[in-house]
């Protein structure tokens, strides 16, 4: 059996199944886009932070490096427009997604 197929479908069926639909913008890049998923704070650490934050993984395979400043617009579940995050940290880099800290992005005019 080939491994990397198998990988590519688990990927694609992940994504599809608890993706949400996003725009993802690196500093001086293209917006892409890309379905992120929504992933608990289970390595939180114990700092508090008086910031909103939370944790999302986006796939490599759209956006391969999401550096710090990365903007994403993704509209939330029962949400009519679309809120706008910034990448904080990046908590890790797999084969398939990179999983990131974001915060509320600040709008400015």
């Amino acid at each position: 059996m080939d491994l990397a197929a198998f990988r590519g479908l688990v990927r694609e069926v992940t994504f599809g199944i608890h993706g949400v639909a996003a725009v993802v913008t690196v500093p001086g890049g293209t917006p892409v886009a890309t379905p992120i998923i929504w992933l608990t704070e289970a390595s939180a650490g114990t700092l508090a932070r008086k910031e909103v934050h939370r944790v999302m993984a986006i796939r490599r395979d759209d956006v391969n490096v999401v550096p710090r400043g990365t903007l994403v617009a993704v509209t939330e579940h029962l949400q009519t427009s679309p809120a706008l995050w910034r990448v904080d940290s990046q908590e890790a880099v797999y084969p398939d997604h990179t999983r990131v800290w974001v915060v509320p992005a600040e709008v400015t005019t």
